[in-house]
């Protein structure tokens, strides 16, 4: 476990940038930086029916945890890029946890360099119980073609 510390400026540009370049290349959906004054989070809980987050937890080369936060409608409309429209499809659920698996290497690959040593969990998605854990390292608020698009850096201790 490294102790390496995070800069927040900088970690927040990244996570911009990868949520920009990830959702361009994988789902052909333009993420921006969100206008100031823009709804953040808790106007993402109040203005979606059901809000989604979803998490992964880093090992190395720093124990973080990376969440992404969207609205249902986003989710949808993911899933209907990646699957032509088409409902029921097998790993059609699983559609936000890949693009966060790779979010997670394109940032960690921008952040530390090509030859550090990435140690990844599996994604999940979180759900209510699952209340924030760690203090925010780093966020990025992102305009979605109109739809919130959040990502955050959270402090967390891999528990062995």
């Amino acid at each position: 476990m490294s102790d390496t510390t995070i800069d927040a400026s900088r970690a927040a540009g990244i996570l911009m940038d990868t949520l920009s370049s990830t959702f361009a290349d994988m789902t052909f959906i333009d993420v921006e930086p969100a206008r100031a004054g823009a709804a953040g989070t808790g106007e993402l809980a109040a203005g979606s029916a059901s809000p989604i987050r979803a998490a992964i937890d880093v090992l190395k080369p720093v124990s973080l945890r990376l969440e992404i936060e969207c609205t249902s409608e986003l989710k949808d409309r993911i899933e209907a890029t990646l699957f032509d429209g088409e409902g029921g499809r097998s790993g059609e659920e699983d559609s936000l946890l890949e693009i966060l698996n790779v979010a997670a290497g394109v940032f960690l690959t921008s952040y530390f360099g090509a030859g550090a040593d990435i140690k990844l969990e599996l994604p999940q998605y979180l759900y209510f119980s699952d209340g924030p854990e760690g203090e925010i390292l780093a966020e990025a608020n992102g305009d979605a073609e109109g739809q919130i698009l959040r990502a955050v850096l959270r402090s967390i201790r891999y528990r062995y």
